[in-house]
């Protein structure tokens, strides 16, 4: 009986405490990711990213060369002004292709209404797992990855493009999220200009 008790116990005292654990795997989480330092191309002067205060953060790899990227510069903006109360909208720019200079007449040419960020030494990328430009990488207030991949459906492939767009896949896992509701479409395959490693 003593026995059966304890066990009980113990399973209350391992369940009570399991809810802190996403709250102290987020602050490691977003204590690494604002520790990286990165260049504000607007700015030109380092920065680190500020990811507090919202229930989602959105960082989209983007590439100022890379067709697709300035293709998608419009519907990043209308990310960035449907979901700017609730969002943290980060454009970042892995490498040292380019410079501030460069990356600046990219967002004034493509009109970004977002702040865009140079990863020089990729730190930020490969800590989440960015692959090509553009991906996008979305994260809740907790430490979770609610959504990886490609912005829409619009590009099936290297090369081929849709003529209309039929699933809004960051877009939906966004809107799903702060409702809140299971995001039913978690990942998918991106498709852009590779991130090497320079």
């Amino acid at each position: 009986m003593y026995i059966r008790s304890l066990g009980i116990l113990l399973l209350i005292f391992v369940c009570n405490c399991l809810p802190a654990q996403p709250l102290i795997d987020s602050l490691r989480l977003f204590n690494k990711i604002s520790s990286f330092e990165l260049l504000d191309a607007g700015q030109q002067k380092k920065a680190r990213l500020d990811i507090d205060g919202k229930p989602l953060s959105l960082f989209i790899f983007l590439s100022p060369e890379c067709p697709l990227c300035q293709n998608y510069t419009k519907t990043i903006n209308g990310l960035s002004k449907k979901f700017g109360p609730q969002l943290n909208l980060f454009g970042i720019v892995p490498g040292n292709a380019y410079t501030a200079k460069e990356v600046t007449g990219f967002a004034n040419k493509y009109q970004a209404t977002f702040p865009i960020f140079i990863d020089k030494k990729q730190q930020l990328t490969h800590y989440l797992k960015a692959t090509v430009t553009p991906q996008a990488i979305l994260l809740d207030n907790q430490g979770n990855l609610v959504y990886s991949g490609a912005i829409d459906d619009w590009v099936q492939g290297l090369g081929k493009k849709r003529l209309n767009v039929n699933e809004h896949y960051v877009q939906d896992a966004i809107e799903q999220s702060l409702k809140p509701e299971l995001v039913k479409i978690k990942t998918t395959k991106a498709f852009g200009c590779k991130i090497n490693d320079y």
